[in-house]
């Protein structure tokens, strides 16, 4: 049986990067990760962390769908989208408000927004893929699960405690299901070099809440030797974890997402980016809520919520970068698991350690890391 044709829109096989409508979009959820993190910082326990990384989710999941419509269309260029757009930021805004008291009374504000906003978005996206078969089948099968996943959210905002909890559990089991279902039949129209773009921004979204929490904290506190001490120390991390990223992994996604043609290019979207990308951004928000732990009292011991977390944060980043980099050419550098095992060591270790020291340590095994992988990748 011969290969079906591919398809593919001329502007998605021109060279386009994200607007400015976008990028104002964005600084919406600039305020949905501090919210986010704030949330997480009230309560370190396990389950706060759960909690919070579950919002996160559903925020990052409402980010993702701008993000796929706006590879297919310029979201700018049309008056009636860029309309749509502009009306949603102040609702969008609400949301974020609503993100430290979602377990709360603020439940219902981010539930009703939040549902509201997929819905429309979840429309013009629809309209975008109706007027080509492949593409149409892709989004039939997508949206038909999907669209039960904010509703459920909804639901949840009128239920207490874990019962609250659970259901917005299975709305992002329901989104991944949808994510599946929509990679098993037809095609999406996804703009390589706007896609690999969106996302690399994103991640400077998450390592900028790391600057907002340092900076935030040390103003509150007043300089120092001592903030001085936290600002430097945790800000290197941020740019050691900058470099593990940028120095060569937006390139390499957007040539390799590039090359793929047809569905395959709608599986590696979904897989390397929407669901790879996660983890990076999770472990930049856990990451965000030491430093700002770290700020206020750099030569004490982290207590133990932000030593775990700080691990968690690593194997989070560092974990999501082994498996996007198993996703593009299946294989995984070694020197990341060492540098997981090196790290929850230091989590261990600094129960009897200042925690500048900590993270400044952690700064010098994540380096370490960076520089065999991209020895390894030079010959290449």
């Amino acid at each position: 049986m011969s290969e079906p044709a591919v398809h593919e829109s001329a502007d998605a096989a021109r060279e386009r990067h994200a607007t400015n409508l976008e990028l104002f979009l964005d600084l919406v959820f600039v305020l949905a990760i501090t919210q986010i993190a704030t949330l997480i910082s009230h309560d370190p326990t396990v389950g706060g962390l759960f909690r919070g990384l579950l919002i996160a989710w559903l925020v990052w999941w409402q980010w993702s769908q701008f993000t796929w419509v706006g590879s297919a269309i310029d979201l700018q260029a049309v008056s009636a989208t860029r309309l749509i757009v502009l009306a949603l930021i102040p609702v969008t805004l609400v949301m974020s408000v609503s993100i430290p008291t979602v377990y709360e009374d603020g439940g219902f504000w981010f539930a009703g927004t939040y549902l509201g906003i997929l819905l429309l978005v979840l429309l013009v996206q629809g309209r975008t893929a109706w007027s080509d078969e492949l593409t149409r089948t892709a989004f039939v099968r997508y949206a038909s699960t999907m669209v039960v996943a904010p509703f459920v959210v909804l639901v949840g905002a009128f239920a207490h405690g874990h019962m609250r909890t659970g259901l917005w559990v299975a709305a992002a089991v329901i989104d991944v299901v949808a994510a599946a279902r929509a990679g098993s039949a037809g095609e999406w129209t996804i703009n390589p070099v706007h896609f690999a773009e969106r996302h690399a921004l994103f991640v400077i979204i998450s390592l900028g809440e790391v600057l907002v929490a340092t900076g935030v904290t040390a103003s509150a506190i007043g300089l120092t030797g001592e903030t001085v001490l936290g600002i430097v120390v945790a800000v290197a991390v941020a740019c050691v974890l900058w470099w593990t990223y940028f120095a060569y992994i937006p390139e390499v996604a957007e040539h390799r997402l590039a090359e793929a043609k047809g569905l395959d290019r709608g599986r590696f979207a979904r897989d390397f980016f929407t669901l790879g990308h996660f983890p990076l951004v999770a472990g930049l928000v856990m990451y965000a809520v030491v430093a700002k732990h770290l700020v206020e009292h750099p030569t004490d011991e982290l207590g133990t919520h932000d030593r775990w977390t700080l691990a968690l944060s690593a194997l989070f980043f560092i974990g999501g970068l082994m498996g996007i980099q198993y996703r593009a050419i299946r294989r995984v550098a070694p020197e990341r698991v060492v540098a997981l095992v090196a790290i929850a060591a230091l989590a261990v270790l600094g129960r009897w350690l200042p925690g500048a020291l900590v993270v400044a340590l952690v700064a010098v095994a994540i380096g370490v890391m960076q520089a065999i992988t991209l020895r390894r990748m030079r010959p290449r």
